[in-house]
């Protein structure tokens, strides 16, 4: 994923590449600037708009398209066929990001680890800054590179009564040798234990050393451990892959989170349906019929809503209680914000600890999300950066779905749905 201090580098790439295209009514710089913005949803109405030429510019639009709408392997193939052409050039290493991101969505991990390591040779020889991040990444991969894929298996349709919890409100139980309670959080990367909850599990946890940005932006040094299997209602799961976290790390004031199930737990469901009454629906056959209001930025679930007539990215996160504005909204809408809010101090928690920033709170704020209006009743808009993202202006939080019966986010047919 491109940290935004990387944004003017993409764009000057692929400015130029755009240069490289057809001339006049060449959409390059277009495409760059909404490639760089990660607003996929524009993205794929412009590859679908294009009735130019086959070209390299189209071809890597359209592998960008088919990534971020959940086709990892049609996207590699195109990837591939113009890795073969693009040898040591400035789309190099975008081509190979997106392969690595692809083949992690596969559970293909030697093949993000080679993907890496050209990364990391490229990065060597021409002292790019994104160096370290690929390196402390292959550490992870490196530890992953024997690990075997992860496979599903949906042996039926599920009901899955989630258990209430004092400190972290409802957890799921699943199965693995023994019956934990863990938080779902489709917004995590990967699935998170602490130490002291996989030594207590008996799996064998393997020396990774990785450093690990939380989201509040504190580091902690994480390893790996693989559960053989995890059972989640009538879905079964070979070789989840965890992070191995310290204690501290998710240790707060007066509780800790044992476990988080991330999203490679979350995407195996294939479609998952949230009711009110803490249930969750997992069909054994997902409806697949294409919707595509909701996009894949690496395992970021990203949704475009409107407030107040402003069309703004967010990600979902079924892991987050209230939804949050941040910084990058504030800056475009300042002057609404403020005279709609009040100062206010916010905490923002995530492993690592909680940190307080500088916000405004809005006491009711409308908003359409997936088509359906929504009321919320409080809304916290940072005022200073808590995400390294920019674009990312909103983090869509449960606090969204509170008014619905239930909400469905399925992976196949790339929706959201409000019901």
């Amino acid at each position: 994923m491109l940290r935004n201090d990387l944004l003017a580098r993409t764009l000057l790439v692929l400015g130029i590449f755009a240069l490289c295209g057809r001339a006049g009514a060449d959409p390059g710089a277009d495409y760059a600037r909404v490639y760089a913005a990660h607003d996929f949803f524009a993205l794929r109405s412009m590859v679908a708009a294009d009735k130019g030429p086959d070209s390299e510019q189209k071809r890597f639009y359209t592998a960008a398209v088919l990534s971020a709408f959940n086709q990892p392997a049609a996207a590699n193939k195109l990837i591939e066929s113009m890795l073969a052409h693009n040898i040591d050039t400035a789309l190099m290493p975008f081509l190979l990001q997106m392969r690595k991101n692809n083949d992690l969505r596969l559970y293909d991990y030697t093949g993000a680890l080679d993907a890496e390591r050209t990364l990391i040779d490229l990065y060597e020889r021409k002292g790019d800054p994104r160096l370290a991040d690929a390196q402390n990444d292959a550490k992870l991969l490196g530890a992953l590179s024997g690990v075997d894929m992860q496979q599903v298996k949906r042996t039926g349709d599920s009901q899955i009564i989630m258990a209430p919890d004092s400190h972290l409100g409802y957890c799921i139980p699943v199965t693995i040798g023994v019956d934990p309670c863990y938080i779902l959080d489709s917004g995590a990367n990967y699935s998170t234990l602490i130490r002291s909850e996989a030594q207590r599990l008996k799996l064998k946890i393997i020396p990774a050393g990785v450093q690990v940005g939380s989201s509040n932006g504190t580091v902690v040094s994480a390893d790996v451990a693989v559960a053989p299997t995890l059972l989640l209602g009538n879905v079964q799961y070979d070789n989840v892959v965890f992070l191995v976290m310290p204690d501290s790390a998710f240790t707060f004031k007066d509780f800790q989170i044992p476990g988080i199930l991330g999203y490679p737990v979350f995407a195996g469901m294939g479609a998952v349906t949230t009711q009110h009454g803490h249930t969750l629906l997992v069909p054994k056959s997902p409806p697949a019929r294409r919707v595509d209001n909701i996009a894949l930025d690496g395992n970021d679930i990203l949704t475009k809503i409107n407030v107040d007539g402003h069309d703004v990215l967010c990600r979902v996160d079924t892991g987050a209680d209230h939804t949050v504005f941040y910084k990058s909204y504030y800056d475009l809408y300042k002057d609404e914000v403020e005279k709609a809010g009040k100062v206010h101090q916010a905490k923002y928690g995530g492993a690592g600890g909680i940190k307080t920033y500088a916000s405004y709170r809005i006491p009711k704020l409308q908003l359409t999300v997936a088509g359906r209006p929504v009321t919320l009743h409080r809304a916290d808009v940072y005022a200073e950066k808590a995400i390294p993202e920019d674009y990312i202006q909103c983090n869509l939080g449960l606090d969204v779905f509170k008014d619905y019966k239930s909400y469905t986010i399925n992976l196949q047919a790339m929706s959201l749905t409000l019901n």
